[in-house]
C-alpha cells in the first residue's frame, strides 16, 4: 500500500506563517484530481484556495475548521484508494521520509542592515524549491507594498514573486536561473538607498560562487557581471537554451530542445498550465512553424516515378513545390463526397456587407467545424491525429507571370467577416507578386479549391498532408453549385463528411443567420402598415417605439383598453406595491438596533393600499397611452390572428374597458382585417393550471388565484397555500407572510427559484425558513385541492409518498407560464412552433423571414425587460440593422427579502459554456451598511473567466439587490475585465465597495496559481 500524501498548510505570502481552516472544499472520501481545491484558509493577507495536485481520496484526519495550523504542517491526507480512506478524527498516518532533493544553489547571505528577507515562497502544495527566472526590479529600486521584484519557475508554472513590505531592493541576490529551496533568502530589503549591498550570487554548472564586489562606505560598486545560467540536463548537448518567447512563458528545457531544433517558440501555443509551452509541445511541432519529432520524410521527388524521354528544363521554385506537394498527396488513402447548395442568398449577403464570395465561403466552412471538428484536424506520422481549433484555410490565387499560390487566411473560426476580407485583399495582392512570407502560405489546416468562378462544372480537387480534405466548389447549374470533399479516410470517414457538407449547405443557404441581415425585412408592397406588432406589453411596445422612431408606420394591437401588458396590470408593477408595503411593515423590526422605540406595531389598511396600487397602474397605462398615440404609433384594441402572412384579422368582439384583468377571447362578429408587410408577435403568455384534481374548479369558484386573478382578493388571507417556488410564488408567500398570514409554499422540485445561483437558492430558503409563519417544502407533488374561498384544503406528499394536507383561506397556483398560440393561427403565416413556444433565432426572426417574435412566446427567461430587449433587437433587424439577444448577458430580480438576483453565468453555466470559469464570493454581513441596519443574510459571488479575466456572471443576494445589481449588469453587458472592476473607484460606505474588493481578491489568486489552462 501507497504512503499517504501529506496535504500542508502551504505558504500563500512571504510573510505568512500560518493559517486558519475557512472551510473543506471536498469532503472524506471524495475523489481528487490534480487541481481541485479541497480547502480555504485564511492568511495574513485573505482567504484563499488550497489546491492539490495528487490524485486519490481525501483522507483524514483533516484540521477542523478554525484550527490554525503552521505552515507546513499537516492538515489532511491524500490516499490511493477508497478502501485506505480514514475517518476526519483518525490518528495521523505515518508517511515516510521524503527522497533526498538534488542539491540547490546557495542561497545569498543577509547583508548587515537588511530590514527584510525575501524568500522563496511556497507557491504550490508539492513545490520544494524554485528557479529565478528573472528580476522584475533591479537593485537600487525603492519597492513598496504589492511590488513585483521577481519571476520565479515552480513545478507547475512561472509565477510571481509579490513583496507586501517597503524599503529598497538589496543584495546579495539570487541570480537569474539559480535553483533556489524554499523558504531561503532569494534578495533582501533595506531601509534606504546608501544600504543597498549591489552584490549577486552567480551560478554555473550547478555550483555558486560570490559574485561582484562588496560596497564600501559611500561608494557606488555596482554588480559585476553574471555568469551564464547552466545548462539544462536532458541529453541535447551543450546549446544554448532558445530566447523566452514574446508575451508568453516556455520551460527550460523546452527553450533546451527549441534550440536544438530550430524552433521559433513564438509560433507555439503551450498545453502546459498558464500557457507554458512544454518540451512535449517543442517535440509534437510540425513544418515551418514547427519541426516533427518523426524520423525526416523522404522527399517527394526522389521516390519512385516514371521516366519520360525528352530534355527536359528545370523547375521553378513554384513549380517544384507544387510538384513535390501533389506526389506526397499520393501517400494520402482519399474519398469524394459531392452535395449541391443555393449559393445565391450568400452572394447577395456577401455583397450588401461589402466582402468577398471568397472569403464568406470561408467564414461559413470554418462555421461549420464548430460542429464538426475533425474536417479541422490531421494526419500526423505515425499513427496520430492533431486535433486542431484554429482554422487556418488555404485558397488558391493566380499569380502574374502564370502559377498558383495558396495563401492562408488564418483565425477563420474567431475573426470577424470583416477583419478577415481585410486581411484576405492584402493576402490576395501579395500572392500575385510572390511577396508572401513562409508563415502565410505554410501550414493550412484545411483548402478550399474554386474553380466554378471560372465556369468549370465539375473537378476534383487534390488535398495535401497536413489537412484532413479539400473543398471543391464547381460553377452553380439548375440543381445548385456542388460542393465536392475528397478528404483522408485516415481522419475522417464518409459518414462524418456527409454530415460536415450538410451543416456547410446550411449555413451557405441561410447566410442573414451568422452575417446578419442584408437590408430591412419589410417586403415592398401596398400594404396597410409597415409593420403590424401584435401585442402591447414591455416587448411590443419597445418594438413599437423603436420602428416609429425609424419613420415607419406601425400598428400596435392590444387587448386591452392602454398598453403595459403583463407586467404593468398583473405581474412587476402591482407586486411591487404589496412588496412596497410589506417592506414598511418589515423595516420596523430594524428599528430597535438603532434605538428607534413605539414603531414595531405596524398594520395594514388592505382599501388604502388596493387604492392607491390600481391608482398607480392606471396612472402609468394613461402615460404609455399618450406616448404611444404621439410618435405616431396605431394603437388598435383587440385580439389579432393571422388570415395569411401578411393579413390579420382584429377581433373587436370581446373587447372590455377594464385594463386590470385578462381580456376574454371574443367570438369573431365584430372586427376588420389589416395587411402588413412585416409583423410582430409579442402577446406574451398566461399562467400554465397544472392537472392537479381541483385546481380548475378552485379557479371557477374563486378560491383558487393564479398570477392573472390574485389582485381581485377582497383581502390578506390569514392562511395561504403557495404552489410553485419560483419568482412569483416566492415573492407572493413572503407578501403575505410579512402581512401576517400563515403561508406553506409547495415545490415540486428538489429546491426553490431554479433560474438563480444553487448557493444563492440554498440560502435564501434557508433564511425563509426561519421566518415563524413561513414554511417552504420542496420534492413534493400536489395530489388535490378542494374547498370554497376562505376554506380551502390542498393535499400533497413528499418524496417517500406521505401524504399531508392543510386548510387554508385561498391556493394561489404559482406554477409558471406558457404561451397561448392557438387563437393567433400561426400556420396560416408559416410560423413554426417548437415545444410549445415560437421558434425564433437570436435575431428575434421566425420561421417566416418577415414574421419576428419576442418575450414570453418564444420561450426562455420570462421576464418584462427580456422581452423590452427583444423587442428592440427585432425593430432593429426590421430595419436591416444587426442585432442579436444574448441570455448570457440578461438579469434578473426576485423580489424576496434579502432580494436574490443574477447577471450572466453560474460558474457551472460558464463552465458548461466551454468557458474556463472561476468564481469568488463574499458573505454581506462583512459589509458596514448592512451591519448597521441589521440586513445581514446573503452574499454577492463574481463569477470570471480564467484566461481572459472578463467577468461573465456576477449573483446576488442582498436585502438591496435591486439597487446593487446595476453595477453588475454593466460589468457583465460590458465585458468588463477584473482589473477593470478592481480598479474602478467605488464610493465608501456602499455595499458597491464589495464588488471591488472581489476583483482584487480573485486576480490576487489567479496571480498565485497561474492555472488558467486547466
Amino acid at each position: 500500500m501507497a504512503e499517504p500524501y501529506t496535504v500542508k498548510m502551504p505558504q500563500l505570502s512571504d510573510t505568512m506563517t500560518e493559517g486558519t481552516v475557512v472551510s473543506w472544499e471536498k469532503n472524506v472520501g471524495d475523489p481528487i484530481t490534480r487541481g481541485d481545491v479541497v480547502a480555504t484558509v485564511e492568511t495574513d493577507k485573505a482567504i484563499m484556495d488550497v489546491e492539490v495536485f495528487r490524485e486519490g481520496y481525501l483522507s483524514g484526519p483533516v484540521a477542523p475548521v478554525d484550527a490554525t495550523v503552521a505552515v507546513g504542517e499537516a492538515i489532511a491526507y491524500i490516499v490511493a484508494s477508497e478502501d485506505e480512506v480514514a475517518g476526519a478524527d483518525a490518528e495521523a498516518p505515518a508517511v515516510g521520509e521524503a527522497a533526498p532533493e538534488p542539491a540547490a544553489d546557495p542561497a545569498p547571505a543577509a547583508p548587515a542592515d537588511a530590514s527584510h528577507t525575501i524568500k522563496m515562497p511556497q507557491l504550490s502544495d508539492t513545490m520544494t524549491e524554485g528557479t529565478v527566472v528573472s528580476w522584475e526590479k533591479e537593485l537600487g529600486e525603492p519597492i513598496e507594498r504589492g511590488t513585483v521584484v521577481a519571476t520565479v519557475e515552480t513545478d507547475k508554472a512561472i509565477m510571481d514573486v509579490e513583496i507586501f513590505r517597503e524599503g529598497y531592493l538589496s543584495g546579495p541576490r539570487a541570480e537569474v536561473d539559480s535553483v533556489i529551496p524554499v523558504g531561503e533568502p532569494l534578495a533582501f530589503l533595506v531601509d534606504s538607498a546608501d544600504q543597498v549591498v549591489y552584490e549577486g550570487v552567480a551560478v554555473s554548472g550547478g555550483g555558486a560562487s560570490a559574485g561582484g564586489s562588496e560596497a564600501h562606505g559611500g561608494g557606488d560598486t555596482r554588480p559585476a557581471a553574471t555568469a551564464a545560467p547552466a545548462a539544462p540536463a536532458g541529453g541535447e548537448g551543450d546549446v544554448t537554451p532558445a530566447p523566452r518567447p514574446e508575451n508568453k512563458h516556455a520551460t527550460p528545457y523546452a527553450r533546451k530542445i527549441a534550440a536544438s531544433q530550430g524552433v521559433n517558440l513564438n509560433n507555439l501555443k503551450g498545453s502546459g498550465p498558464d500557457g507554458v509551452i512544454t518540451a512535449e509541445d517543442v517535440r509534437n511541432a510540425q513544418p515551418v512553424a514547427r519541426p516533427t519529432e518523426t524520423a525526416e520524410q523522404v522527399p517527394a521527388h526522389v521516390m519512385p516515378e516514371i521516366q519520360v524521354p525528352g530534355d527536359g528544363r528545370n523547375m521553378t521554385a513554384m513549380e517544384k513545390a507544387v510538384s513535390h506537394s501533389m506526389t506526397a498527396s499520393l501517400t494520402m488513402p482519399t474519398f469524394e463526397v459531392t452535395l449541391r447548395a443555393r449559393p445565391e442568398a450568400l452572394i447577395k449577403a456577401a455583397k450588401a456587407h461589402g466582402v468577398s464570395v471568397t472569403v464568406a465561403i470561408a467564414k461559413a466552412c470554418a462555421l461549420a467545424m464548430q460542429k464538426h471538428p475533425a474536417m479541422n484536424w490531421a494526419y500526423q506520422p505515425v499513427d496520430k491525429l492533431v486535433e486542431r481549433d484554429q482554422v487556418d484555410i488555404g485558397m488558391a490565387v493566380s499569380a502574374d507571370g502564370g502559377g498558383l499560390v495558396v495563401p492562408v487566411l488564418r483565425g477563420c473560426e474567431s475573426r470577424s467577416l470583416e477583419e478577415l476580407n481585410e486581411s484576405w485583399g492584402d493576402l490576395v495582392n501579395r500572392a500575385r507578386k510572390r511577396r508572401l512570407a513562409p508563415e502565410e502560405y505554410a501550414n493550412p489546416t484545411f483548402m478550399v479549391s474554386n474553380m466554378g468562378m471560372l465556369g468549370v462544372e465539375s473537378f476534383t480537387a487534390i488535398p495535401t498532408p497536413g489537412t484532413a480534405g479539400i473543398l471543391a466548389i464547381a460553377a452553380a447549374g439548375d440543381e445548385g453549385m456542388p460542393l465536392t470533399i475528397t478528404a483522408d479516410h485516415r481522419v475522417i470517414n464518409g459518414a462524418q463528411v456527409a454530415e460536415y457538407l450538410g451543416e456547410l449547405k446550411g449555413i451557405i443557404e441561410n447566410p442573414t443567420e451568422w452575417m446578419g441581415p442584408t437590408g430591412p425585412a419589410i417586403p415592398e408592397g401596398d400594404w396597410d402598415y409597415d409593420v403590424v406588432v401584435i401585442g402591447g406589453g414591455p416587448g411590443g411596445e419597445d418594438c413599437a417605439r423603436d420602428l416609429a422612431g425609424h419613420g415607419l408606420k406601425v400598428a400596435m394591437v392590444n387587448d386591452a383598453p392602454y398598453p403595459g401588458g403583463e407586467c404593468l396590470w398583473r405581474g412587476c408593477i402591482p407586486s411591487k406595491a404589496w412588496r412596497a408595503a410589506a417592506d414598511r411593515m418589515r423595516d420596523r423590526a430594524h428599528d430597535g438596533l438603532l434605538g428607534i422605540r413605539g414603531t414595531d406595531n405596524a398594520s395594514l389598511d388592505w382599501e388604502q393600499l388596493e387604492s392607491h396600487r390600481r391608482h398607480v397602474l392606471e396612472e402609468r397605462g394613461g402615460m404609455a397611452l399618450k406616448t404611444d398615440k404621439g410618435v405616431k404609433i396605431d394603437v388598435i384594441q383587440g385580439l389579432a390572428s393571422f388570415e395569411t402572412d401578411h393579413r390579420v384579422f382584429i377581433d373587436t368582439s370581446g373587447n372590455s374597458a377594464d385594463p386590470h384583468n385578462r381580456a376574454p377571447a371574443g367570438d369573431a362578429s365584430d372586427g376588420r382585417t389589416v395587411t402588413f408587410g412585416a409583423a410582430v408577435i409579442a402577446t406574451g403568455a398566461p399562467p400554465f393550471v397544472p392537472p392537479i384534481p381541483g385546481a380548475h374548479e378552485g379557479l371557477e369558484s374563486g378560491g383558487v388565484r393564479t398570477s392573472d386573478t390574485v389582485w381581485s382578493l377582497p383581502e390578506p388571507p390569514k392562511r395561504l397555500g403557495v404552489v410553485g417556488g419560483g419568482a412569483i410564488g416566492m415573492e407572493m408567500a413572503q407578501i403575505f407572510a410579512d402581512f401576517g398570514a400563515e403561508v406553506t409554499l409547495l415545490e415540486g422540485q428538489d429546491r426553490v427559484l431554479a433560474e438563480v445561483e444553487a448557493e444563492v437558492a440554498k440560502q435564501i430558503t434557508a433564511a425563509l425558513n426561519e421566518e415563524p409563519n413561513l414554511t417552504l417544502q420542496t420534492s413534493v407533488k400536489v395530489t388535490g385541492i378542494q374547498g370554497e374561498p376562505g376554506n380551502m384544503t390542498l393535499t400533497w406528499a413528499d418524496a417517500e409518498g406521505n401524504e399531508s394536507s392543510m386548510a387554508c383561506d385561498y391556493v394561489i397556483l404559482a406554477t409558471g407560464k406558457r404561451p397561448d398560440l392557438e387563437p393567433l393561427a400561426l400556420d396560416n403565416a408559416g410560423v413554426q412552433v417548437e415545444e410549445g413556444v415560437i421558434k425564433a433565432d437570436a435575431r428575434c426572426r421566425t420561421s417566416a423571414d418577415h414574421i419576428f417574435a419576442v418575450g414570453d412566446v418564444i420561450g426562455g427567461l420570462m421576464l418584462a425587460h427580456t422581452a423590452g430587449q427583444q423587442g428592440r433587437v427585432a425593430a432593429h433587424n426590421l430595419v436591416g440593422e444587426d442585432a442579436r439577444y444574448d441570455q448570457a448577458m440578461d438579469s434578473g430580480v426576485i423580489f424576496t427579502r434579502p432580494e436574490a438576483g443574477f447577471v450572466g453565468l453560474s460558474a457551472e453555466q460558464a463552465k458548461a459554456a466551454g468557458i474556463d470559469a472561476v468564481e469568488v464570493k463574499t458573505p454581506i454581513n462583512i459589509d458596514a451598511k448592512a451591519m448597521i441596519t441589521g440586513e445581514e443574510v446573503g452574499l454577492i459571488k463574481l463569477v470570471a473567466d480564467k484566461a481572459t479575466h472578463r467577468v461573465v456572471g456576477v449573483h446576488l443576494l442582498a436585502d438591496h439587490t435591486d439597487t446593487l445589481i446595476g453595477e453588475a449588469v454593466m460589468m457583465v453587458s460590458g465585458r468588463m475585465t477584473l482589473e477593470q472592476v478592481a480598479e474602478a473607484i467605488h464610493p465608501h460606505p456602499t455595499q458597491t465597495e464589495l464588488f471591488g474588493e472581489l476583483a482584487r481578491r480573485l486576480l490576487s489568486r489567479l496571480r498565485r496559481s497561474k492555472k488558467k489552462g486547466k
